[in-house]
C-alpha cells in the first residue's frame, strides 16, 4: 500500500522527519507493507528548496499547494504556533485528508475544535510528537491503558527546565548560569520564556488531560508557575531534607474534581522521578488495575521527535482510529483549595523572637509546622529560616505569607514550594 504525504514546515523536526523516512523506508515497508512517499514539502523560506532538491522532492512556499493536492493522503504540520497552523489543519481535514501534527500549543488551545472536526469528517489525527518527543505516552494512554482508570499523573514534560534544575543541583550554580549553559548546549532557545514559565509543560498537560480524563481544559483552568525564582539555597536545603526540586505537571482526579497544575515541586529523593536528569522527560502514572507506571526518554530534539512523527504517519496510514473519548463530567479544582505540605524559606533578621512571630501568624491561619531549621547565624543580618508544614490549604498559606512578608524582620518575598508525596 502506498501513502503519499505532504509536509508543512522544514525546520529541525521537519528536516529530521524527511531524513528518517528516506533512510528507513525499507524498514518501514518490511514491518508494515507500507510505502511512504513524500509527495511535496512546503516552507516559507525559499532557500530550503536547495536542500529539498537533493532529495528529489517537489518544493513549494505555498501551503495550499500541499493541502489542495489531490494525490496527497496525509498532511504533516510541523510549522508550530496557533495561526496559521489551525487554518491549515482544518482546511486539510475538509479536503478529506488525515493529519499529523507535533503542535502542542495548537492542540492545547484548539484541540477540541480540531478533534471534533476530524470526527465529523471521519478523518484521523496523529499527534504523538506533541508530548514528550520520542516517548510513546499518547499511544500508551489511548491504547495500552484503554481498560485502565488513571487516578494521578505526574510529568517532567520540559527538557529545558529539567536540565537547568539538574545543573543547579549538580554544579551548585545560579539559575542564570544554568540557563546560559542550557542555551550553549542547545537545550534552551534564545528566548526561552515559554519553557521557563511552565507554559510548554502546561500545553502538554492539556493534551494528557484530554486523553486521561476526557476533558479539554482551558489554559486558564491550570495553575502555572515557572522555575526562575528557584535559588541555589533552595536546591541545597531541599537536598538536606531528602528532596529534590522538579518542575512537575500534575493532574489528579478525586471523585468528580480534577486538580491541574504546573509548578516547581519537592519530590522525595528516593522516587524514580528524582533520577530523571539532564534534558530527559518522564511521565509517572497511578492507574488501576495496571498500577504505577513510569515512561522515560528523550523529550525534545529533531531526531527523537521525528521518530514519533513517523510513527504517527504509519499509524494514520494503517487507519488508526482517532481517540473518541467520551466527555467526562468533572470540575476543575481551584488551586486555592489545594491541600498539601509546603516548603517555606524566609529571609529573617537574626533577632530573638523572630520564630515566635512567624509561628504565631501561621497558627492564626491553622498552619501547623512539621519542622524548622535556622541556617547561618549572623546577628542583626537576614538569614534563612526553612520550614516544612503539615498539610495546609493553599489559600491559607498564601494569606499567611502575605502577612509575614509585611513584617520588618522579614526580607520579602518568602519562598514557597509545594511538596508532593508520590
Amino acid at each position: 500500500m502506498i501513502k503519499r504525504i505532504g509536509i508543512l514546515g522544514l525546520g529541525v523536526v521537519g528536516e529530521a522527519v524527511v531524513k528518517t523516512l528516506l533512510r528507513y523506508k525499507h524498514l518501514i515497508k518490511k514491518r508494515t507493507s507500507l510505502k511512504i512517499e513524500v509527495r511535496k514539502v512546503c516552507d516559507i523560506k525559499k532557500e530550503k528548496k536547495k536542500l529539498v532538491s537533493r532529495w528529489n522532492i517537489p518544493f513549494t512556499t505555498d501551503p495550499y499547494e500541499v493541502i489542495e493536492d489531490s494525490t496527497i493522503d496525509i498532511v504533516v504540520e510541523l510549522i508550530g504556533g496557533i495561526n496559521p497552523a489551525r487554518k491549515y489543519l482544518l482546511s486539510a481535514l475538509k479536503k478529506g485528508k488525515d493529519i499529523v501534527t507535533a503542535n502542542k500549543a495548537l492542540l492545547a488551545q484548539c484541540g477540541e475544535e480540531i478533534f471534533s472536526t476530524a470526527a465529523m469528517l471521519n478523518r484521523n489525527i496523529g499527534f504523538e510528537a506533541s508530548v514528550c518527543g520520542a516517548i510513546p505516552i499518547i499511544k500508551s494512554i489511548s491504547e495500552g491503558l484503554v481498560s485502565c482508570q488513571i487516578n494521578k499523573l505526574y510529568g517532567i514534560l520540559n527538557g529545558t527546565t529539567n536540565y537547568i534544575l539538574y545543573k543547579m543541583h549538580k554544579d551548585k550554580v545560579k539559575f542564570k548560569d544554568a540557563l546560559k549553559e542550557a542555551q550553549k548546549k542547545g537545550f534552551a532557545e534564545r528566548l526561552p520564556q515559554l519553557d521557563l514559565e511552565g507554559i510548554d509543560a502546561l500545553h502538554k498537560l492539556c493534551i494528557l488531560t484530554y486523553l486521561s480524563f476526557g476533558r479539554w481544559p482551558l489554559i486558564g483552568d491550570i495553575y502555572v508557575e515557572g522555575i526562575s525564582q528557584i535559588t541555589p539555597l533552595d536546591i541545597v536545603y531541599a537536598e538536606e531534607l531528602s528532596y529534590r526540586i522538579k518542575l512537575l505537571a500534575i493532574a489528579k482526579k478525586e471523585n468528580k474534581k480534577l486538580s491541574l497544575r504546573v509548578h516547581p515541586t519537592l519530590v522525595r529523593r528516593d522516587h524514580p522521578l528524582c533520577e530523571v536528569n539532564y534534558a530527559f522527560n518522564a511521565v509517572w502514572l497511578d492507574t488501576y488495575p495496571a498500577g504505577q507506571l513510569l515512561f522515560y526518554g528523550e523529550g525534545a530534539g529533531g531526531v527523537p521527535t521525528s521518530s514519533a512523527v513517523v510513527a504517527d504517519i504509519v499509524g494514520v496510514s494503517l487507519g488508526r482510529c482517532l481517540p473518541q473519548i467520551k466527555k467526562e463530567d468533572v470540575q476543575f479544582e481551584d488551586i486555592n483549595n489545594l491541600k498539601t505540605r509546603y516548603y517555606i524559606r524566609f529571609m529573617a533578621c537574626d533577632k530573638p523572637g523572630v520564630l515566635a512571630k512567624i509561628s504565631k501568624i501561621l497558627a492564626s491561619f491553622k498552619i501547623s509546622i512539621a519542622s524548622v531549621t535556622q541556617k547561618e547565624r549572623s546577628r542583626g543580618q537576614f538569614v534563612p529560616i526553612v520550614m516544612l508544614t503539615h498539610e495546609a490549604r493553599e489559600i491559607d498559606l498564601k494569606r499567611a505569607l502575605k502577612k509575614i512578608d509585611k513584617l520588618e524582620i522579614i526580607y520579602p518575598p518568602s519562598q514557597l514550594i509545594r511538596i508532593e508525596d508520590l
